[in-house]
Protein backbone atom coordinates (compact mmCIF):
# COMPACT_ATOMS: atom_id res chain seq x y z
CA UNK A 1 0.00 0.00 0.00
CA UNK A 2 2.72 1.99 1.27
CA UNK A 3 4.68 1.67 -2.08
CA UNK A 4 1.79 2.54 -4.54
CA UNK A 5 0.86 5.83 -2.58
CA UNK A 6 4.74 6.83 -3.43
CA UNK A 7 4.49 5.47 -6.84
CA UNK A 8 1.12 7.95 -6.90
CA UNK A 9 2.93 10.94 -5.70
CA UNK A 10 5.94 10.36 -7.85
CA UNK A 11 3.85 10.21 -11.15
CA UNK A 12 2.28 13.67 -9.55
CA UNK A 13 5.38 15.09 -9.47
CA UNK A 14 6.35 14.07 -12.68
CA UNK A 15 2.95 15.63 -14.56
CA UNK A 16 3.45 18.83 -12.63
CA UNK A 17 6.87 18.46 -13.77
CA UNK A 18 5.92 18.29 -17.18
CA UNK A 19 3.28 20.88 -17.18
CA UNK A 20 5.94 23.33 -16.27
CA UNK A 21 8.24 22.46 -18.73
CA UNK A 22 5.63 23.15 -21.22
CA UNK A 23 4.39 26.40 -20.06
CA UNK A 24 8.39 27.70 -20.00
CA UNK A 25 8.15 26.28 -23.68
CA UNK A 26 5.41 28.03 -24.55
CA UNK A 27 6.14 31.55 -23.19
CA UNK A 28 9.79 30.87 -24.87
CA UNK A 29 8.18 30.15 -27.89
CA UNK A 30 5.90 32.81 -27.33
CA UNK A 31 8.74 35.56 -26.75
CA UNK A 32 10.59 34.08 -29.59
CA UNK A 33 7.65 34.49 -32.05
CA UNK A 34 7.05 38.18 -31.09
CA UNK A 35 10.31 39.53 -30.98
CA UNK A 36 10.71 37.86 -34.79
CA UNK A 37 7.12 38.43 -36.50
CA UNK A 38 6.66 41.41 -38.75
CA UNK A 39 3.87 43.50 -38.76
CA UNK A 40 1.54 42.45 -41.61
CA UNK A 41 -0.98 45.22 -42.01
CA UNK A 42 -1.26 48.70 -40.19
CA UNK A 43 -5.31 48.48 -38.25
CA UNK A 44 -6.08 51.65 -37.80
CA UNK A 45 -9.22 52.20 -35.04
CA UNK A 46 -10.85 55.72 -34.63
CA UNK A 47 -13.13 56.15 -31.70
CA UNK A 48 -16.23 58.44 -32.75
CA UNK A 49 -15.82 58.31 -36.34
CA UNK A 50 -19.19 58.65 -37.13
CA UNK A 51 -19.69 61.81 -34.87
CA UNK A 52 -16.20 63.99 -36.47
CA UNK A 53 -14.72 63.74 -39.38
CA UNK A 54 -11.01 65.88 -38.29
CA UNK A 55 -9.12 63.01 -39.43
CA UNK A 56 -9.33 59.48 -41.34
CA UNK A 57 -7.72 56.20 -41.81
CA UNK A 58 -5.35 57.29 -44.22
CA UNK A 59 -3.62 60.21 -42.50
CA UNK A 60 -3.48 58.36 -38.98
CA UNK A 61 -1.34 55.73 -41.23
CA UNK A 62 0.77 58.52 -43.00
CA UNK A 63 1.67 59.95 -39.88
CA UNK A 64 2.45 57.06 -38.29
CA UNK A 65 4.98 55.86 -41.19
CA UNK A 66 6.10 59.63 -40.87
CA UNK A 67 4.77 59.73 -44.12
CA UNK A 68 6.06 56.85 -45.46
CA UNK A 69 9.94 57.56 -44.24
CA UNK A 70 9.55 54.72 -41.76
CA UNK A 71 7.64 51.35 -43.82
CA UNK A 72 6.33 49.75 -40.63
CA UNK A 73 4.45 46.78 -43.08
CA UNK A 74 6.98 44.12 -43.33
CA UNK A 75 9.14 45.36 -40.34
CA UNK A 76 10.16 42.89 -37.69
CA UNK A 77 8.05 43.78 -34.34
CA UNK A 78 11.20 44.21 -32.17
CA UNK A 79 12.12 46.92 -34.67
CA UNK A 80 8.99 48.87 -33.93
CA UNK A 81 9.39 51.60 -31.58
CA UNK A 82 5.49 51.73 -30.20
CA UNK A 83 6.01 54.73 -28.37
CA UNK A 84 7.36 56.93 -30.84
CA UNK A 85 4.29 55.84 -33.51
CA UNK A 86 2.54 57.31 -30.39
CA UNK A 87 4.62 60.65 -30.68
CA UNK A 88 3.97 61.02 -34.57
CA UNK A 89 0.33 60.19 -34.33
CA UNK A 90 -0.63 62.89 -31.82
CA UNK A 91 1.30 65.45 -33.70
CA UNK A 92 -2.26 65.84 -34.78
CA UNK A 93 -4.08 68.15 -32.15
CA UNK A 94 -6.95 67.00 -33.38
CA UNK A 95 -6.48 63.78 -31.81
CA UNK A 96 -7.02 63.10 -27.98
CA UNK A 97 -5.50 59.67 -27.21
CA UNK A 98 -3.37 57.19 -29.35
CA UNK A 99 -2.38 53.70 -27.91
CA UNK A 100 -0.37 51.88 -30.63
CA UNK A 101 0.22 48.07 -29.77
CA UNK A 102 0.90 44.69 -31.64
CA UNK A 103 -2.38 42.57 -32.31
CA UNK A 104 -2.62 38.95 -32.01
CA UNK A 105 -2.91 38.12 -35.65
CA UNK A 106 0.34 40.15 -36.18
CA UNK A 107 -1.50 43.55 -37.07
CA UNK A 108 0.08 46.89 -35.78
CA UNK A 109 -2.97 48.14 -34.39
CA UNK A 110 -3.58 52.04 -33.85
CA UNK A 111 -6.53 53.44 -31.93
CA UNK A 112 -7.07 56.71 -31.37
CA UNK A 113 -9.69 59.15 -29.95
CA UNK A 114 -10.15 62.39 -31.18
CA UNK A 115 -11.47 65.36 -29.59
CA UNK A 116 -15.32 66.18 -29.76
CA UNK A 117 -15.72 70.18 -29.41
CA UNK A 118 -18.51 71.48 -27.80
CA UNK A 119 -18.05 75.20 -28.77
CA UNK A 120 -15.78 77.39 -31.30
CA UNK A 121 -13.55 80.35 -29.58
CA UNK A 122 -13.81 83.24 -32.23
CA UNK A 123 -10.33 84.55 -31.98
CA UNK A 124 -9.40 88.34 -32.12
CA UNK A 125 -6.05 90.29 -32.92
CA UNK A 126 -4.68 87.69 -35.36
CA UNK A 127 -5.30 84.42 -33.07
CA UNK A 128 -6.69 81.77 -34.52
CA UNK A 129 -9.85 80.29 -34.15
CA UNK A 130 -9.91 77.16 -31.80
CA UNK A 131 -12.40 74.31 -30.61
CA UNK A 132 -13.14 73.66 -26.75
CA UNK A 133 -13.99 69.60 -26.05
CA UNK A 134 -16.50 68.64 -23.34
CA UNK A 135 -13.16 68.69 -20.70
CA UNK A 136 -12.16 72.31 -21.51
CA UNK A 137 -8.62 71.82 -23.51
CA UNK A 138 -8.46 73.67 -26.67
CA UNK A 139 -7.01 72.37 -30.18
CA UNK A 140 -7.28 74.04 -33.45
CA UNK A 141 -9.55 73.68 -36.70
CA UNK A 142 -9.26 70.83 -39.27
CA UNK A 143 -9.21 71.75 -42.80
CA UNK A 144 -10.98 68.84 -43.57
CA UNK A 145 -14.19 69.22 -41.59
CA UNK A 146 -16.01 72.32 -39.66
CA UNK A 147 -18.41 71.33 -36.84
CA UNK A 148 -21.74 73.18 -36.32
CA UNK A 149 -21.32 74.32 -33.07
CA UNK A 150 -21.91 77.31 -30.52
CA UNK A 151 -19.83 80.65 -30.82
CA UNK A 152 -17.41 81.70 -28.19
CA UNK A 153 -16.31 85.51 -28.21
CA UNK A 154 -15.64 88.86 -26.50
CA UNK A 155 -12.56 89.82 -23.75
CA UNK A 156 -12.58 86.70 -21.27
CA UNK A 157 -11.06 84.56 -23.60
CA UNK A 158 -8.19 86.73 -23.95
CA UNK A 159 -4.98 84.32 -23.66
CA UNK A 160 -7.07 81.86 -21.59
CA UNK A 161 -4.82 78.09 -22.51
CA UNK A 162 -7.79 76.42 -21.62
CA UNK A 163 -11.35 75.76 -19.86
CA UNK A 164 -10.42 73.98 -17.26
CA UNK A 165 -9.57 75.94 -13.95
CA UNK A 166 -12.50 75.35 -11.29
CA UNK A 167 -13.94 79.38 -11.52
CA UNK A 168 -14.65 78.06 -15.54
CA UNK A 169 -16.90 74.96 -14.63
CA UNK A 170 -19.81 76.92 -14.25
CA UNK A 171 -19.60 78.53 -17.90
CA UNK A 172 -18.88 74.93 -19.03
CA UNK A 173 -22.03 73.16 -17.34
CA UNK A 174 -23.91 76.25 -19.28
CA UNK A 175 -22.37 75.66 -22.97
CA UNK A 176 -23.07 71.78 -22.08
CA UNK A 177 -26.86 72.71 -21.47
CA UNK A 178 -27.59 74.21 -24.58
CA UNK A 179 -25.79 71.34 -26.40
CA UNK A 180 -28.51 68.82 -24.57
CA UNK A 181 -31.50 70.91 -25.26
CA UNK A 182 -32.23 70.20 -29.36
CA UNK A 183 -34.27 74.21 -28.71
CA UNK A 184 -31.76 76.02 -27.51
CA UNK A 185 -28.69 74.93 -29.48
CA UNK A 186 -30.38 75.38 -32.61
CA UNK A 187 -31.35 79.01 -31.48
CA UNK A 188 -28.19 80.23 -29.28
CA UNK A 189 -25.69 80.59 -32.46
CA UNK A 190 -23.16 82.77 -30.10
CA UNK A 191 -22.04 83.73 -26.35
CA UNK A 192 -20.26 86.89 -25.85
CA UNK A 193 -18.75 86.95 -22.90
CA UNK A 194 -17.18 89.61 -21.06
CA UNK A 195 -14.15 89.94 -19.14
CA UNK A 196 -16.17 89.78 -15.54
CA UNK A 197 -17.77 86.57 -17.26
CA UNK A 198 -21.24 87.88 -17.76
CA UNK A 199 -23.18 86.31 -21.03
CA UNK A 200 -24.95 88.08 -24.07
CA UNK A 201 -26.80 85.71 -26.00
CA UNK A 202 -27.04 86.12 -30.06
CA UNK A 203 -29.72 84.35 -31.61
CA UNK A 204 -30.17 82.72 -34.69
CA UNK A 205 -34.21 84.49 -35.21
CA UNK A 206 -35.35 87.67 -34.11
CA UNK A 207 -33.63 91.45 -33.79
CA UNK A 208 -32.88 90.71 -30.45
CA UNK A 209 -29.90 90.01 -27.69
CA UNK A 210 -30.18 88.16 -24.23
CA UNK A 211 -28.53 89.74 -21.41
CA UNK A 212 -27.96 86.67 -19.23
CA UNK A 213 -25.46 87.67 -16.69
CA UNK A 214 -23.03 85.45 -15.13
CA UNK A 215 -23.70 81.69 -15.35
CA UNK A 216 -25.64 81.54 -12.05
CA UNK A 217 -28.96 80.07 -11.79
CA UNK A 218 -28.33 78.62 -15.47
CA UNK A 219 -31.33 75.95 -15.64
CA UNK A 220 -33.80 78.87 -14.03
CA UNK A 221 -32.75 81.63 -16.39
CA UNK A 222 -33.01 78.76 -19.14
CA UNK A 223 -36.76 78.32 -18.04
CA UNK A 224 -37.66 82.07 -18.27
CA UNK A 225 -35.75 82.26 -22.27
CA UNK A 226 -38.14 79.44 -22.92
CA UNK A 227 -41.03 81.06 -21.43
CA UNK A 228 -40.60 83.91 -23.90
CA UNK A 229 -40.06 81.98 -26.81
CA UNK A 230 -42.95 79.77 -26.51
CA UNK A 231 -45.55 82.37 -25.17
CA UNK A 232 -44.74 85.83 -25.73
CA UNK A 233 -42.75 85.98 -29.08
CA UNK A 234 -45.41 83.70 -30.97
CA UNK A 235 -48.21 86.23 -29.57
CA UNK A 236 -45.93 89.81 -29.71
CA UNK A 237 -43.68 88.55 -32.97
CA UNK A 238 -39.92 88.20 -33.27
CA UNK A 239 -38.88 91.53 -34.26
CA UNK A 240 -40.86 93.41 -31.54
CA UNK A 241 -37.60 93.20 -29.05
CA UNK A 242 -34.34 94.23 -29.44
CA UNK A 243 -33.10 93.30 -25.49
CA UNK A 244 -34.16 90.59 -23.50
CA UNK A 245 -32.93 89.96 -20.08
CA UNK A 246 -32.75 87.07 -17.54
CA UNK A 247 -30.21 88.73 -15.30
CA UNK A 248 -32.14 88.81 -12.46
CA UNK A 249 -33.53 86.83 -10.12
CA UNK A 250 -37.19 85.94 -10.99
CA UNK A 251 -37.39 88.66 -13.87
CA UNK A 252 -37.71 88.46 -17.81
CA UNK A 253 -37.45 91.97 -19.06
CA UNK A 254 -38.35 92.43 -22.42
CA UNK A 255 -37.37 95.77 -24.43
Amino acid sequence: MEKKLNIMKIGRWLMAGVAIIAVVALIVFSSNTFSTDRCKKIEVKIKNADDQFFIDRHEVEELATNYGADQLKGKLFKEIDLQEIEKRVLKNKQIKSCQVFRGIEGNLNIDIEQHIPIARILGSDGREDVYVDNEGSFFPLSERYSARIVLLSGEYFRNLPSLKQKRQQKLMSFINLINEDSFLKAQFTQLDIDQAGNISIVPLLGNHTIEFGAPENIQNRLNRLKIFYKQILPVQGWDKFTRVSVKYNGQLVCK
